[in-house]
């Protein structure tokens, strides 16, 4: 059986974990409903559902596509975020195979849209910066 190292964190890393500690309710939850801080001028929500892709798999991030627009279309919902990232910290280099570029979901996501919803999609849109800017897509919905 190997033995694991005995690590000692630094002083940097224990300042760095206690404030973390005393800070930890300013941390944002990414699956918690948004606050009214992202709002439009005129009140009108910028999107009605959100979806965080990050650290999925390809195959289990289009499956959460398919299955939100799915349920967006069942509930009449016009609008969907979805939060990609930028592909800065994907896996990607270490599979020879794989499209540098297609293989981040910033790419996949709408491209998978596009081949299986279009007729159901308005537009796909980058978002405001303030909502990720080139790591999301903001998803408009045809009125049915």
């Amino acid at each position: 059986m190997k033995k694991k190292p005995n690590i000692k964190p630094t002083e940097e890393d224990l300042k760095d974990w206690q404030s973390f500690i005393e800070n930890i309710n300013s941390i944002e939850d990414k699956d918690a409903p948004l606050d009214n801080s992202i709002i439009e001028k005129n009140n009108d929500r910028l999107f009605d559902i959100r979806k965080d892709l990050h650290g999925l798999k390809m195959h289990e991030a289009l499956d959460v596509v398919s299955n939100t627009i799915n349920d967006a279309i069942e509930r009449k919902v016009r609008k969907i975020l979805f939060i990609t990232g930028k592909g800065l910290h994907s896996n990607k280099e270490q599979d020879p195979y794989a499209s540098k570029d297609l293989s981040l979901l910033r790419y996949a996501v709408p491209e998978h849209i596009e081949n299986n919803f279009s007729d159901h999609v308005i537009n796909i849109e980058q978002s405001p910066i303030k909502l990720g800017g080139s790591g999301s897509i903001i998803v408009f919905l045809k009125k049915l």
